[in-house]
């Protein structure tokens, strides 16, 4: 036994030389080019989609959005690139997984005349490399291509400045080149990491059949990311005291990023579980068929137990595309949900004006000219006859012209906002408040746990909600410092504590407290209130939803808090467009690619079916069997991750948001079928067709590996 042993150990280094090797090896890829041609069309345009959108955030370092109610444009790309990148990064590691996979028949032979797993696993990562770099140099060409496309549709938005642009700089791209290129290599590391295992008398029984295992490696990585997903939440509920520090960690407004961080969790525990997952899943949803008497459909579903791999890495991007889609629709539906119910709850404005641009809404309008105003800079902001406080910002606050009140708000940040705990994490956090100018409460009813929104005026005032006091342990009358917008340090004195809608920042402030210190503050929005219910086209001059002068749209109150096609919620989903779009569209081409692909490496057994006695008409079922089952499988999997995401959800937003505006727990079902149903269709159609192509040809040529 031990010169048995001893002989193995010297025979199975020497093998074949790589010099043999690498002439059979190209053979084989250039015989078997479509092998890897969903795996090139894949990294492709990975790299042109990442590349694309990290110029764009490049681009948008320092840039504004033109509209003040807009998101903030850096945010939004940065938002966009990672959604595309960890879309990408699947889809190309599973497609290289694949095609390595694929080839495990010629692998088998390799090692059947004796070369060792070192030798396979090279050749292998040779092809592998070559294909990934050939496909990487095309996507970075394409990238800037695609950047001006995404461009122009955030401009056409307002989301993005007139003229905005991206240009070529080398850095993003090769960033995405260097991350696509990793992550090709990877899958197919472990992909030539498992061929190479086999023994070579076991080479050819282990490529007729492939079981799928899940490799430790993968499990550790999905346990750490079940790990963390459900760490995330729990810490986002419990807010520990390290955490309430950071205002952009605490504030509500904030909510969908952080849905959408527990989204991709889940979403990644779940694609790494993809394996164990799978076949337990194609043996439920084939029960019917097991019991019938069906050979097409028996095969269907033999096909997918026994080459789990294949179907894992075919149902791969319809779970992502379903998953995406239900549980970032879904969270976005729900937070819209719950801010227009505070809105609808706490507005007590009659009509609400929005800019339509960068200079926030004209001083003119809708009271006359500016010298008609009172343009003290020093009073209260609120109360009658006040106004035309705002300088830059626009003389918009206070009046009371035929029974016409004014409130005008715009953002401005504050640094290191503490009540003298001396905090550093403190002192270096930057809060957005809300400027007010004109009197709040004629403009929203907020609820008061302690003082009162009247006392808002003065330079040294300031209104906190109660979630931000209670967590900062802020009460009436305390005294807190900040830093303005142009550095000059001010005292403010607590005279309020309220619950603050969603619309509004957790900290409210008078326009006196900080005119002359922020250039840049714009009104972008401001509420107005009437005595009588004037009608807006007799105030303004224009009809409900219209444009009057400077651009400014006049909406009222019930319109403006009307569900998904509201004013108020127009950006949220044109931000959702912009994150989910480009990665649903990678994810639907990729799954046409993989189908073909899946196809494609189907050929041979297409040929046996049909000399064996089977029709075109059963082997173009089977095939179709497979690709319902495959986009079956991913859809309930992805439905799953949508029920466990919404569920993490509704928790997370009863915890943070008013509990009387906590929108009911609810699956966005539309979304979830329509993104299946495509799916669906576009499986059958990069499934079948092929098929149908395929079987034109002789089935002995076919079966001989001639076709």
């Amino acid at each position: 036994m031990s010169g048995g042993s001893g002989s193995r150990r010297t025979d199975a280094p020497r093998g074949l030389p790589l010099a043999l090797l690498l002439p059979v090896a190209a053979a084989s890829l250039r015989k078997r080019w479509t092998a890897f041609a969903g795996s090139f069309v894949a990294l492709t345009l990975g790299v042109a989609l990442i590349g694309a959108t990290g110029l764009l955030t490049e681009a948008a370092a320092d840039i504004e959005s033109p509209d003040p109610a807009a998101p903030s444009l850096k945010k939004l790309l940065t938002f966009t690139a990672g959604v595309s990148g960890f879309v990408s990064v699947f889809v190309v590691a599973s497609t290289f997984a694949f095609a390595v996979a694929a080839r495990r028949r010629e692998t088998a032979l390799l090692r059947a005349v004796g070369a060792t797993p070192r030798q396979v696993g090279g050749l292998v990562l040779g092809e592998a490399l070559l294909v990934a770099l050939v496909a990487s140099g095309c996507g970075a060409l394409l990238a800037p291509v695609l950047a001006p496309l995404l461009a122009d549709w955030l401009v056409r938005r307002a989301v993005a400045p007139d003229g905005f642009s991206a240009p070529t700089t080398p850095g993003p791209l090769l960033t995405a080149v260097a991350v696509e290129a990793a992550v090709a290599l990877l899958g197919a590391w472990a992909a030539a990491r498992r061929a190479g295992r086999v023994r070579p008398t076991e080479a050819l029984g282990q490529a007729a059949v492939d079981r799928g295992r899940t490799t430790a490696g993968r499990l550790l990585w999905a346990v750490l990311a079940l790990a963390v997903a459900v760490t995330v939440p729990l810490l986002l509920a419990a807010m520990p005291e390290p955490l309430r520090r950071d205002p952009q960690l605490r504030d509500p407004r904030n909510l969908p990023d952080w849905a959408l961080v527990c989204d991709l969790l889940a979403i990644t525990t779940v694609a790494l579980l993809a394996p164990l997952l799978v076949p337990p899943l194609v043996r439920l949803l084939t029960l019917p068929v097991r019991l019938s008497a069906g050979a097409v459909g028996l095969l269907a579903r033999q096909n997918a137990l026994t080459a789990v791999r294949r179907t894992v890495s075919t149902a791969t991007p319809v779970f992502l595309v379903v998953a995406l889609a239900g549980s970032v629709v879904g969270s976005t539906a729900a937070f819209a949900e719950a801010r227009d119910e505070q809105t609808r709850a706490a507005l007590r404005a009659e009509y609400v004006m929005e800019a339509d641009g960068p200079k926030g809404i004209p001083p003119e309008f809708p009271l006359g000219a500016p010298g008609d105003r009172d343009e003290d800079a020093t009073g209260g902001g609120a109360g009658k006859g006040t106004g035309g406080r705002l300088g830059a910002f626009g003389r918009m606050g206070g009046g009371d012209r035929m029974g016409l009140y004014v409130t005008a708000v715009a953002d401005t940040p504050l640094t290191g906002l503490d009540g003298g705990s001396g905090d550093a994490a403190a002192g270096a956090a930057v809060t957005t408040a809300t400027v007010v100018d004109g009197d709040i409460t004629r403009a929203w009813e907020l609820p008061a746990e302690a003082g009162s929104l009247a006392d808002l005026k003065g330079p040294g005032t300031v209104a906190v909600s109660a979630g931000l006091a209670k967590s900062r342990h802020w009460r009436l009358g305390d005294r807190l410092t900040t830093g303005l917008a142009d550095g000059t340090k001010a005292t403010l004195r607590v005279v309020a504590v309220v619950r603050t809608p969603l619309s509004l920042s957790e900290v409210l402030v008078p326009y006196a407290a900080v005119a002359g210190h922020d250039r840049s503050l714009r009104a972008g929005t401001a509420y107005v209130s009437t005595d009588t219910r004037a009608s807006v086209s007799f105030l303004f001059g224009v009809d409900p939803g219209e444009k009057g002068a400077g651009g400014v749209r006049v909406t009222p109150a019930e319109e403006w808090t009307g569900g998904n096609d509201s004013p108020q919620n127009r950006y949220l989903w044109i931000a959702l467009a912009a994150t989910l779009g480009p990665a649903v569209l990678y994810a639907l081409i990729a799954v046409v690619n993989t189908m073909v692909m899946s196809t494609g490496d189907r050929l041979r057994d297409f040929a046996t079916l049909r000399l064996t006695g089977g029709s075109d008409r059963q082997v173009l079922g089977m095939v179709a069997g497979e690709a319902v089952l495959t986009t079956a499988t991913a859809a309930v999997l992805g439905l799953l991750v949508t029920l466990a995401t919404q569920a993490t959800t509704a928790w997370l937003y009863n915890r943070w948001i008013d509990g009387a505006a906590v929108p009911a727990f609810r699956l966005p079902w539309a979304v979830t079928c329509v993104a299946a149903g495509t799916c669906l269709v576009l499986a059958l159609l990069a499934s079948l067709v092929p098929a149908r192509l395929a079987l034109r040809g002789r089935a002995l040529d076919a079966a001989g590996g001639r076709g």
